[in-house]
């Protein structure tokens, strides 16, 4: 696999970001909306009943899982369904690939183009949670953004590896209740994962989200901030994000070449 070429996987994330323009309203409304709903329903909702979690307000508790879970749904929908279709049924992979264009750099176009849609994304929910009182008025929950931005590649990379062994929409069933579904509820998005048993913290430390939240919690939050154990959790995001497009880009070859 040559070394991708930045011009061509910018050819791809402008193509994606056209699309968008024309799509703007739906897009906004499953990726700003849905999660800014979720945060006012817990952030509000729930936090009328739990006062505190892990040393917090529940509402500043629930922002940082919040931008990790906006980033990562739009992310990952992008990457699985949105991607598929573009492969499969609209085939635009087969007319880029025709073109100068590897498969690498189409795969890091449409990762680009996925996670800069999820940092947006992200960054609405934290504007709305800082309004709202549950992101304090400092530098910084601004420090978060990048590690979103990583933490948004890895998503990508797996919706991807979902895409890869894809024959049918149907299988996107498997990757929403399987993957998206237990980092929504597992993942220290609305509770502390250490009143689960243990056999789910386990479990929950094996998905990236996990380690998104834990990274960004303490920045967002105002929290006293773990250098050390920010980085560990970054260096997982980046690592399981190589191994996913590594897993992508192999399966992705097998079925688009041999």
């Amino acid at each position: 696999m040559k070394m991708p070429e930045s011009v061509y996987v910018l050819a791809v994330y402008d193509r994606q970001y056209r699309v968008f323009r024309k799509l703007l309203g739906s897009s906004l409304v499953s990726n700003v909306a849905n999660p800014i709903l979720f945060l006012f329903a817990f952030g509000f909702g729930m936090g009328s009943f739990i006062d505190t979690m892990s040393g917090m307000s529940y509402l500043t508790f629930v922002v940082a899982g919040m931008i990790g879970y906006s980033a990562a749904f739009a992310a990952s929908f992008e990457t699985s369904i949105g991607a598929f279709t573009r492969y499969f049924l609209q085939k635009n992979w087969d007319a880029i690939l025709s073109t100068p264009v590897t498969l690498a750099e189409l795969m890091m176009g449409e990762i680009l183009w996925a996670s800069v849609k999820a940092l947006f994304s992200a960054i609405c929910v934290l504007i709305v949670g800082w309004l709202w009182g549950g992101v304090p008025t400092s530098f910084e929950p601004l420090i978060a953004l990048p590690i979103v931005f990583l933490g948004a590649i890895c998503f990508s990379c797996a919706g991807l590896v979902a895409t890869a062994y894809a024959k049918g929409y149907e299988f996107f069933s498997y990757f929403f209740t399987f993957w998206v579904t237990p980092m929504f509820v597992f993942c220290g998005v609305f509770f502390d994962i250490g009143r689960f048993p243990d056999v789910i913290q386990y479990f929950a430390w094996f998905f990236p989200m996990t380690h998104l939240v834990a990274a960004i919690r303490p920045l967002t939050a105002g929290t006293e901030v773990g250098v050390t154990a920010i980085l560990l959790h970054t260096g997982y995001i980046i690592a399981f994000s190589v191994a996913a497009f590594w897993i992508a880009h192999r399966k992705l070859r097998q079925r688009l070449y041999d």
